[in-house]
Order: structure tokens, then sequence, then C-alpha cells
């Protein structure tokens, strides 16, 4: 019987060791899976991304002596430029749950090429009158949902635009009461509308899409499970990914970050700012030459993607250096590269194993990576860990520079 005994705890532990390597082999064959099947669908968006054919600037405005000499009045303010590539950071209105108050949602909004119109079914009738007293309407992923063979769409001019925003789960399905909200797992939506260019809907305005149910409306998920999403913009004069933003340098500054406002008037902390007055002048705007895309997907457990993950056992101050967390051992999780990141709330944090302290169940960290902000955080805040995925490609157009002309009468 000793002898039994014995021979069945070893086959049982190499049986349970068997099946860990075989969960194990699981996980992460799902978890390649996911990360290959997300950025690949926004970089072949902005395979066909567009910009505009003319960079004209718009005519100076008459002065009052030129008025009253042809006794006119005022033409109207030109308009905003359609064709645009926007990205950064949106938070959003009239949110209930203090979980998500002020969360940042990294997004990134431009226009594509769309040369689908003779073989799309939806798109094949845009232009045809409706039946009935129907009108023509926009084709947006609410309209295409809903719509029938009757609906008709207003033709698409080739252009659409298109939106990629990542939000915190939660908040897009909230849980039941008696449920823990996680606002640091996301998802990710992906939106497009044409024709372009109505400025109270347009998905290159975050006013347009700063809502639960205006980001319901105009997008639809693609992914769940990330604990981050963003873009990296860099121009050609920047050699490499770490370049400084090049604040202070002109024109050829060698900016990299994750903010671009290709009409250079709306976003104003931006270093290739130039003001309100750039928003109706075409000749001035710049499109970057490189993007860097990223994601970090969250590990799946039995709970869902990142939920039951590791908490603070301590608060952490604004400017702690380190933290204390219940399972140190889930800091190996991300596995790619030196560098590693945690995030706690909105922050994120970097560290490398040298940095967890097994023994003291901590980590030593660089507070506010990833361009996030610093803060204090309560004992018993979720630390999300999760898998990064990135991917490099030059744009197929873009216009880095231009020629600065002289106002014309």
């Amino acid at each position: 019987m000793a002898i039994f005994t014995v021979l069945g705890s070893m086959v049982v532990y190499f049986m349970r060791q068997s099946l860990d390597i075989f969960y194990r082999g699981t996980r992460e064959s799902g978890q390649l899976d996911r990360m290959d099947a997300v950025l690949p669908q926004v970089r072949g968006d902005l395979a066909s991304l567009t910009i505009p054919s003319d960079f004209t600037p718009p005519p100076p405005p008459p002065t009052e002596d030129e008025l009253q000499r042809s006794g006119k009045t005022a033409p109207p303010p030109p308009r905003p430029v359609r064709i645009r590539l926007r990205s950064g950071h949106v938070k959003l209105r009239n949110v209930g749950d203090a979980a998500f108050k002020d969360y940042p949602c990294a997004y990134l909004a431009f226009v594509t090429t769309d040369a689908s119109e003779w073989s799309d079914k939806f798109k094949r009738r845009a232009g045809d009158s409706p039946k009935g007293d129907g009108e023509l309407k926009d084709l947006t992923p609410e309209t295409v949902v809903g719509g029938d063979r009757e609906t008709r769409y207003r033709p698409t001019g080739g252009l659409m635009e298109v939106l990629w925003i990542a939000v915190p789960s939660d908040l897009m399905n909230p849980p039941e009461k008696d449920q823990v909200s996680y606002p640091g797992i996301l998802t990710l939506y992906r939106g497009f509308r044409t024709p372009i260019g109505d400025p109270e809907k347009s998905l290159l305005v975050p006013e347009n899409f700063d809502e639960r149910d205006e980001i319901l409306k105009a997008c639809r998920p693609v992914a769940t499970g990330l604990i981050h999403f963003g873009a990296r913009w860099r121009r050609t004069f920047a050699t490499d990914w770490e370049s400084e933003l090049g604040v202070g340098l002109g024109e050829s500054a060698p900016y990299v970050g994750p903010v671009w406002d290709s009409t250079r008037a709306l976003e104003k902390g931006w270093p290739l700012h130039r003001g309100p007055q750039s928003l109706p002048d075409p000749s001035d705007d710049i499109f970057p030459a490189f993007v860097q895309l990223e994601a970090t997907f969250a590990a799946t457990t039995q709970f869902g993607a990142g939920r039951g993950e590791m908490r603070l056992t301590e608060l952490a101050a604004v400017e702690g250096p380190r933290i204390k967390v219940s399972d140190p051992d889930k800091l190996m999780q991300p596995g790619l590269g030196r560098q590693r990141f945690l995030k706690v709330n909105g922050e994120w944090m970097s560290y490398t194993l040298r940095d967890v302290d097994w023994e003291k169940s901590e980590v030593r960290v660089r507070r506010g990576a990833r361009g996030t902000k610093k803060a204090a955080h309560a004992s018993g805040s979720w630390v999300y860990v999760g898998t990064p995925s990135s991917l490099q490609m030059r744009l197929p157009v873009y216009r880095d520079k231009y020629v600065l002309r002289e106002e014309r009468r």
C-alpha cells in the first residue's frame, strides 16, 4: 500500500504538471490570437489614409475700407478643413460612476479612401431617392444595422471618417450592483461615417463622441480585455521613436508623441499648434510620416480578461517610488522586453524584473509612464499587468512640411 501510494502520488503530480503546461500553452495561444487580430485591423484602416489634395490658402478677408467701397457685407468665414487626422485622449462627459470620472480614453480619428461604393450593397444605393416620406441617411454602424432594403444613403464621395477609441468596458456595459467595477479593463471600438464633414456628427470632432451613448451609436466593439491602446506619431525630422517633443524648434521639430492635430488649430498644448486661424487654412496642415500602434492585453482568467489579478496592499503616494502588491508573481506576466508596464487606475508605471522584491511583496516603479499623470492610489486598488503588442508602419501618404506662402490680396 505504501508503494502504490507513492506511485499514485507521483502519477497525480506529473498529470497535474502536464495539465498546467497544457492550460498555460492554451492561454498563451489564445492571447497571441487576440494580439494578432486587433492592431492589424487598425493598420488596415491607416493603409487607406487620405490627405487633402488642395493646399491653397483661403483668401484673406476684405478690409473695412474694401467693404465700404464695394458696398457689400462681409462674407461668411471659410469652412473648417474637412480632411483631418486627430489623435489624443478624450474624457467622457456625464459619467455617473466616480470610478470612471476623468478617465482618459485614447482615440485616433482620420479619413480614408473608400472605393467600395459599387461592391457594397448599402453604398451601391447611395444617392437613390427613398420611397415614401423617407430621407437619405448617413452611412454609419447605426443605420447599417437598423437599415432595410428601403433605406437609402447619401453619396459617399469616395471618402469615409474612421474612429478608433478605447473605453472602459464596465462603463459601456455596467455590471450588476453587487459586482465590482474594473475601470482599467478597456473595450476597443471602431466607428465609421460617410459622407464626411458634418460638423454636428463628424467623427473627427471629439465633442461628438465624448459621451457613452454617442459612442454606442457611432461605433461597434472590436476587442475587449485591453488595458492599453494608443498610437505614437513620428515626423520625418525625428530619427527614432525616443526623440524629444521638439518644443520651440519651429517647423522642423522632431516630434514623437500620442497627440496629433493635422489642422494645427485645436490642440493648444501641442508643440506644432499655430492657432485657431489655421482651422480653415489647409496650406499649413501637416500629416505624420510614421505611426507606432500599441496595445496591451490583460491576461485571461476564469473571471474574465484582467479580472481578479492583483491589488495594492498599501496606499501608493503620488511620488512614492515603491508600491506593495498582493501577488508579485503576476509581475512576471508581460514577458516581452526588458522594460515592463503595470497600470493602477489610470496611471501607467514601468519597472524591470530587478525592481521586484518578492520577500517584501513590492516593486520599484517609474511613475507617470506612457504620458499619464502621477496620482495617489488607495490600498485595494486593482493592479493590471498584461502582454504588450506593437507594430510600426510608414504611412502611405503624408505631408510633414510645407512652404510658407505670402498673403495674397
